[in-house]
This record gives structure tokens, C-alpha cells and sequence, in this order.
């Protein structure tokens, strides 16, 4: 186990298979897991597979991506190699064939599994009232777990990367649901790093090449971050990202997490690795600095909340069927978030595939704000 802190990243600028797979070989090399590979007879892949979104738009794994991935996984001919997620949308046939993961699992001749329907296991959790957590039972029937998540920001945990892409192995639905016993960050992101420990991957391969920044992980903007980073351990991979990549890592709420430093190896490097102004989600300054009892009082006052645009929705209603305290709801044929029991969880923002649901501050937020940015100014004077 001496390399499971180690981080393996490297330059790659376009989605090539052929050229993703020659990084990816030097990554198994310096993991030192050619031999578990080989051995294994049944693979998992698990990819992001959000929602119906198109590969340029940096929301899911990219098709390129998961074939080179599927390419370097076939270590021999009677390997079963599994692609599976359990998308945050209802309709699993809409997101592979959108996405193009479908036509790459259909030419690899691999199979594609709905996670969402698949037989669940449970497991003990006991906190936030509640007693259990469901996930898929496809962990207990693998030999070997390689996570592929993609390189995105999150507007309600910041980052959603290694550690979050596990939480796809909560069937359909019932990912919102937890969001409602968990409605603050810290209090989630304890229930994400249960689910990974209980299905810790032993291979997570970042897909960043193009990912998201600003109001991730539907929302966003597209960031040629032009990055693969491989580890054995996710948690050494989140902490790169944030500490390196994001410049976020000393925020209050990961202080407490489970994340820790790696030993960071570079590997075709083409040039120095620059990550200047990455945007950071709107909801980040509230999020990370405050606990929750202190946002009780100050809610009336400083909050952000997600708004429809109508111009942009399309009336798909993903946002009403995710929302787990049901605030959406239909007026005059039109969706809009009534906020009594809204949570803030940003289900809604997450599922849009037309990025139609916004994120709005209070005026005094944006007063705060707006104070702290001509501070920063003078002081460059």
C-alpha cells in the first residue's frame, strides 16, 4: 500500500483515446497496478454521468475519455468490464445516448448498467436521523472499481470530483433525499465520504481535460483545465485539486473532512501547469466560512438561492421530479421554487441540462461583496 497516497498528474490537451491511453499507461505503471489489474476478472467503471448533456459541454465524463479508460482495462479477452452510474435524472436512455457513452460501450463491446434499477445493499450510518444509506450492490460483485469522475465546481460543496463521484452509487431519486436530511455542506459531505469509505474505488482517473468552474457541476462555464490525475487514493486526489488547482483547500468545512496531502508526481508535462482565476461558485463565501447555526440567524439577511430564468427553461421538469422538499411547483404552466422549505441543496441547478436555474444573492450579500472587491482594489494601489 506504500503508493496510496500518491497523485499522478499529467498534461493532455484534446480528447484522443490513443493518446489518453499512453498517459494512462504510465500512470498504472507508477501505481504500481498493472498486476492487480490483469487479475481482475470483473471491472466497474464508474463515470459521471450527471444528466443529458452533450460532451462539449464538460458535465460528464467524456466518451473519448471512458474509451480509453474501457481500452486500457481490457488486460484479457474474458475480462467483464461493467460501465455504470445512476444518473440524477429519470430517464437513463436520454443521458447515455446524449452523453455518446452508449455508442462507446456498444463499439468496446462492454456492458452499460442503470444503477438506478440495479438491487441495493444498506448500510449503517446513524446520524442526521438517519439510520442507513442505500447503495448499489454492484460493489460487493466486482473485483476491481475504477472511479471516473470529471474535474467540476459545486455550488453547494465547492468541488465535486474523486470523493463525490461515488455518491452515484446511491440509485436514482435517492440521492435528493439525503440532501434533505443533510441540508448543510458539512453535515452532506459527511454522508459522501461514508459512501466512499464503504466503497472505497481502487483506481480514480480524473477526467480534466475540459471541466467546469462557476456554478458547477450543470451550470458552469467550460475551463480547459487540460489535466489527467490518477491516484489509488480519492481523497489524495480532491486534496490536490483543491489545494492546487481550486486554491480553496484551508475552507472551513474540508478542515474537518477526511481529505489529506499526497506526494504529487508530474508525468508528460508539455508546459508549467497554471491554474490563474479559476471561478469559484457564487454561494462559495457563505458556504465555506460559516457553520450552520451561525447561517440560521443571518438567512434572513445574506442567502443565495437558485431561480428559474424562464426565458432560458424549457419546461423539461427535471428540476420538479429531483427536488427533494418538493418547493417546485407549476404556475400557469410555468416551474417556479417556492422558497418556505427550500433547503438550498441546488438539486435543481445540478440537473438542468439547459442551465436555466441561476444563482441569486441577497443585496446585502452582494453590498458585502461588492465592499470587499474595492478593498482588494485600493489595496493594489
Amino acid at each position: 500500500m506504500e503508493n496510496i497516497n500518491k497523485v499522478i498528474v499529467s498534461s493532455c490537451r484534446k480528447y484522443d483515446s490513443e493518446e489518453i491511453l499512453k498517459v494512462l499507461t504510465t500512470h498504472i505503471q507508477k501505481l504500481n497496478l498493472f498486476e492487480k489489474l490483469k487479475n481482475s476478472k470483473k471491472i466497474l467503471i464508474k463515470p459521471n454521468l450527471l444528466g443529458p448533456h452533450l460532451p462539449q459541454e464538460a458535465v460528464t465524463t467524456h466518451p473519448e475519455f471512458l474509451k480509453a479508460v474501457i481500452k486500457l482495462s481490457k488486460t484479457q479477452p474474458d475480462k467483464q468490464i461493467i460501465v455504470a452510474d445512476s444518473p440524477s435524472v429519470l430517464n437513463f436512455e436520454e443521458v447515455v445516448t446524449k452523453t455518446g457513452i452508449k455508442q462507446v460501450c456498444q463499439q468496446e463491446g462492454v456492458e452499460l448498467v442503470n444503477l438506478s434499477t440495479y438491487p441495493t445493499v444498506d448500510f449503517e450510518f446513524n446520524k442526521f436521523n438517519l439510520k442507513k444509506i442505500t447503495i448499489s450492490k454492484i460493489i460487493k460483485e466486482v473485483d476491481f472499481i475504477i472511479n471516473l469522475p470529471k474535474l467540476k465546481t459545486h455550488s453547494l460543496t465547492i468541488l465535486t470530483c474523486a470523493v463525490k463521484n461515488m455518491y452515484g452509487l446511491v440509485p436514482g431519486m435517492t440521492k435528493s433525499v439525503y440532501h434533505k436530511y443533510a441540508p448543510h455542506p458539512k453535515d452532506f459531505l459527511e454522508i459522501v465520504y461514508a459512501i466512499y469509505n464503504h466503497a472505497r474505488p481502487d483506481l480514480t482517473i480524473v477526467d480534466g481535460i475540459l471541466g467546469m468552474e462557476g456554478d458547477g457541476p450543470a451550470g458552469g462555464e467550460v475551463r480547459n483545465f487540460g489535466v489527467v490525475i490518477s491516484s489509488i487514493d480519492a481523497l489524495a486526489v480532491d486534496w490536490y485539486i483543491l489545494k492546487h488547482i481550486l486554491k480553496v483547500s484551508y475552507f472551513s468545512f474540508y478542515k474537518s473532512s477526511q481529505l489529506k496531502p499526497a506526494e504529487i508526481i508530474y508525468e508528460h508535462i508539455e508546459e508549467p501547469l497554471q491554474f490563474k482565476k479559476i471561478k469559484l461558485p457564487k454561494t462559495i463565501s457563505i458556504l465555506s466560512k460559516f457553520p450552520s447555526w451561525i447561517l440560521d440567524i443571518l438567512k434572513n439577511f445574506i442567502w443565495f438561492k437558485p431561480k428559474i430564468d424562464k426565458q432560458l427553461c424549457v419546461r423539461c421538469g427535471k428540476c420538479y421530479q429531483i427536488c427533494p422538499q418538493k418547493t417546485i411547483k407549476v404556475v400557469n404552466k410555468n416551474f417556479e421554487i417556492f422558497y418556505d422549505n427550500c433547503i438550498y441543496c441546488f438539486c435543481c441547478q445540478e440537473t438542468c441540462p439547459y442551465k436555466a436555474i441561476k444563482t441569486i444573492r441577497s443585496p446585502l450579500y452582494e453590498f458585502v461583496l461588492t465592499i470587499k472587491d474595492n478593498l482588494k482594489q485600493l489595496l493594489r494601489w
